[in-house]
């Protein structure tokens, strides 16, 4: 095996996960920078509900009464449907994780007249909803996502991002020192490429699996 290496990724890892696995013999501390809260909000009045991440799904049904609104449901990628499974028996779209293509098939999908809302962070991009540019769109945000006040600071050989909040909350106490740096999606890219001149790997697709692909490469 190479020389054991320091990897970082801003993602609370579940024991059976497939980085976890691939980081097997190296060193991984894998902690989220950011902090969620729920916000009030009332349940939209609209044909569509699209959600853009698993604690969008969360704080969404957890919050809310939804017994009065038959919504279509759709979201970003096969993470957030998988989430989004818990709660619905049907989802009518689910995207593939890239903001600019998800864009162009959900205007496919959906009518022209259907009023679509998407769940979101209170500190997001809200990409899909603005590469729309439509009349009958709107947004609300369900949760808060604040960096946390205590950024580890540590050497590290590889940093993986799974948001560009934590790219902002990493880099706003740790220097760029050469390491290796996986990204979850284009947009985190977008966000590192503000600190960082370097060329950056981006997953496939936006997933644990998409990220171990990557990480195997490098250890």
């Amino acid at each position: 095996m190479a020389d054991s290496k320091r990897i970082f990724i801003s993602r609370q890892l579940a024991s059976d996960s497939p980085i976890r696995k691939a980081a097997k013999g190296h060193y991984i501390k894998d902690q989220s920078l950011i902090h969620f809260s729920p916000l009030d909000f009332e349940p939209p009045e609209t044909d569509w509900v699209f959600f853009y991440s698993r604690n969008a799904v969360r704080f969404f049904f957890e919050s809310s009464n939804l017994e009065l609104y038959p919504y279509q449901y759709a979201c970003l990628s096969a993470g957030t449907a998988e989430e989004l499974g818990r709660y619905v028996l049907d989802i009518s779209f689910v995207g593939n994780g890239k903001p600019e293509e998800v864009a162009q098939l959900f205007q496919e999908t959906r009518k022209q007249h259907e009023p679509v809302c998407f769940i979101r962070a209170n500190n997001s991009v809200d990409s899909v909803h603005n590469l729309l540019k439509s009349d009958n769109t709107f947004s609300i945000p369900v949760y808060d996502n604040q960096p946390i006040e205590e950024i580890p600071v540590e050497d590290f050989d590889i940093l993986i991002f799974t948001s560009p909040m934590n790219v902002d909350a990493w880099f706003s106490k740790n220097k760029y020192v050469d390491q290796e740096i996986i990204v979850i999606g284009s947009t985190t890219k977008n966000a590192v490429l503000r600190h960082v001149n370097r060329d950056v790997l981006v997953a496939n697709e936006p997933s644990e699996d998409g990220i171990t692909k990557l990480l195997l490469e490098l250890v």
